[in-house]
């Protein structure tokens, strides 16, 4: 087993994968290199000597370089010049199948993982308020804070206060049973109009939010 370990590689001189699925965020990949710095570019197979992950970022340096952008943090001159990137080097793969499904297993386990969106609503709020320009650079917008902070009130609601007014605040099945039923149920057409709709299941209903 070899130790991983970071070499500053030169950046034309990095090879890709022969086949890559993952498509680019380019301008986020660059809005976050040039907030944070370059804190790793990619990895390399060591069987193959090309990547296996970092193929966004090392197009975003290569096109950085081109342009004649000062290096981010993170990124190395050689003495010609040439960009330096800090590539993660000790793992091999066992054959051309393993190097393709860890590069798509990297990214689709990222996919996956989701948000818990309560946390990621507050943590996004702090940063705004702490500073605009770094909420930019975690890839969502003010509008897309605003939309996300809209839905969890939306679910609050929801949750919350259609079950409180089926049951009771105390949430009750068994109260609501007990209680007296009605005769006949008054009947609506599809027509009928509703206050409000959630942006995300579309459930339409009226009466007061809370």
């Amino acid at each position: 087993m070899m130790q991983r370990y970071i070499e500053y590689m030169r950046l034309p001189d990095i090879p890709s994968a022969i086949r890559n699925a993952k498509d680019h965020d380019l301008v986020g990949i660059r809005a976050s290199i040039e907030t944070f710095g370059c804190v790793v570019a990619g990895e390399i197979d060591e069987r193959t000597g090309r990547l296996v992950v970092g193929h966004g970022r090392k197009e975003v340096l290569a096109m950085m370089a081109a342009e004649g952008a000062s290096p981010p943090e993170g990124v190395q001159l050689d003495d010609d010049g040439t960009w330096l990137a800090p590539i993660v080097r000790g793992w091999s793969s066992r054959s051309d199948t393993d190097a393709e499904a860890y590069l798509i297993a990297h990214n689709r386990t990222g996919e996956k993982g989701g948000w818990y969106e309560d946390v990621l609503a507050q943590s996004l709020l702090d940063i705004q308020q702490a500073d605009t320009a770094l909420l930019a650079a975690t890839g969502y917008s003010s509008d897309e804070l605003a939309n996300l902070k809209e839905v969890l009130a939306v679910d609050a609601h929801v949750t919350v206060g259609v079950h409180d007014d089926e049951y009771g605040d105390d949430g009750g099945a068994d109260d609501a049973a007990d209680g007296p039923s009605p005769e006949a149920f008054q009947s609506f057409d599809d027509d009928i109009s509703t206050d409000y709709q959630c942006p995300r299941c579309a459930y339409e209903w009226s009466g007061k939010p809370r």
